[in-house]
């Protein structure tokens, strides 16, 4: 089934909050402090647009990511959020892997008021994945002593990994707003290029 079809089984976003188990707390704080700015009023409220989300509350990025639609839908008429489980639609998610093939969390789906797709953003912005790079190398050359610190993160000894792990999440919470712009601004654009092929 596409993600059309499933749109009508998809949970609203007080349905998803209300079985959330991990991160809801966090999730809950991301909302509020998202800001809506008037640029974002006017792009997300020219027309109808639904965003269907493949999440999973134990997923860091979803809820760093997923909050911040959520407050656009709530500041945004025009803009609807709903939520499907990655784990129980792994045959739709395999449809917008990332660009090194694995299955991402969270996805964005952008669709139209007639649920045709307009675009899609895997995992987080480009702007995030690069930062969350640079950081993680700048930590490795300030810990020369952590064991295995210069290898892929996946190929580190278990603590090594951990610290590392540790460290990226505490950084990301001081990102937050900066993260959430990003975002924000992706999406837009993905919308404002839709608009221009239809306009062409």
């Amino acid at each position: 089934m596409s993600a059309a079809e499933r749109w009508p089984q998809a949970m609203t976003i007080d349905e998803y909050i209300a079985r959330m188990r991990e991160n809801r707390e966090r999730f809950l704080e991301n909302i509020e402090r998202t800001e809506i700015t008037e640029f974002d009023r006017a792009v997300f409220g020219q027309q109808p647009l639904r965003i269907l989300v493949l999440t999973e509350d134990w997923c860091r990025d979803s809820a760093q990511f997923v909050p911040v639609v959520v407050r656009l839908a709530r500041e945004v008429p025009t803009v609807e959020v709903r939520v499907l489980p990655r784990d129980q639609h792994r045959d739709l998610n395999a449809r917008y892997p990332r660009k090194d093939g694995y299955l991402a969390i969270p996805v964005f789906i952008l669709m139209d008021k007639n649920l045709n797709e307009i675009g899609v953003l895997v995992e987080r912005p480009e702007r995030a994945t690069r930062e969350i790079a640079a950081e993680t190398r700048r930590f490795a050359e300030a810990h020369p002593e952590l064991p295995g610190i210069n290898r892929m993160v996946d190929h580190m000894p278990d603590e090594t990994r951990a610290a590392v792990k540790a460290h990226i999440a505490e950084w990301r919470l001081g990102q937050q707003d900066r993260f959430a712009r990003y975002l924000l601004e992706d999406l837009a654009a993905i919308l404002q290029r839709a608009r221009a092929e239809q306009m062409a």
